[in-house]
């Protein structure tokens, strides 16, 4: 197909889910990308971070071809040579304490089960998120969201969600009920416009949430592996 028919298939087929540029991408190598026609652009996006490497790199281009040649996929219910030893891999690189893995499609569902963990733990139903959040579009990740652009078509949300100001940590020791399971934040906030927190209020917010007995939930789905120098932003 040529460039006008990709669009218009694209256009005619594709659930409108996203605000669309007239370029096709056909291939990348590192952080440049190339459309149909030749023309050379820096990926500045990576689809959010997907391509943490850049595009094709050589080892991630080797392990995914040996693998689609070894096994597709193992469903939980079976155990797996590879997932093994990525999840042993992952324990032993996150912040200590945190040695239980959940495997997830998108970010959006490691959100959900974010909420859903909380709630369960606690027995307490309200999450406190922040003005400016992002964490996703389905129903739970959703209601934590702030803009409303996002929000207004599908109320009624999941309820018991509040918000608070940023960067404000008495404003989340305010916020804090009886009714409180946790506070759900970006460590730097991403579509709110790479807002990176004041010095110390991510450890105040923590000495607030240990204080008052609630959880702290990190969305790391854009800051995490490496994305701002170190391994966890958290």
């Amino acid at each position: 197909m040529n460039e006008k028919e990709i669009i218009d298939v694209e256009t005619r087929y594709m659930a409108n889910v996203y605000s669309k540029k007239p370029i096709v991408l056909t291939r990348g190598k590192g952080a440049v990308v190339w459309d149909i026609n030749g023309k050379e652009y820096i990926d500045c996006s990576t689809s959010y971070g997907v391509a943490l490497l850049g595009h094709c790199h050589s080892k991630v281009v080797a392990a995914v071809r040996a693998q689609a040649e070894q096994l597709i996929t193992c469903h939980g219910c079976y155990y797996n040579d590879k997932r093994a030893e990525f999840v042993d891999k992952l324990v032993h690189i996150t912040p200590p304490g945190l040695d239980k893995v959940f495997l997830s499609n998108s970010g959006a569902e490691s959100v959900e089960c974010a909420i859903k963990l909380a709630r369960k733990y606690t027995g307490r139903p309200e999450i406190i998120a922040l003005m400016g959040a992002f964490h996703g579009k389905t129903m739970g990740a959703l209601s934590a969201t702030w803009d409303k652009k996002y929000r207004e078509p599908f109320m009624p949300l999941v309820p018991e969600m509040k918000h608070v100001a940023p960067d404000n940590a008495d404003k989340i020791r305010e916020a804090i009920s009886e009714k409180t399971a946790a506070v759900l934040m970006e460590p730097i906030r991403g579509e709110g416009g790479v807002r990176i927190p004041p010095e110390g209020y991510l450890q105040k917010v923590r000495e607030i949430c240990s204080e008052k007995k609630v959880l702290l939930i990190f969305d790391e789905v854009q800051t995490s592996f490496g994305r701002t120098g170190k391994l966890f932003a958290c």
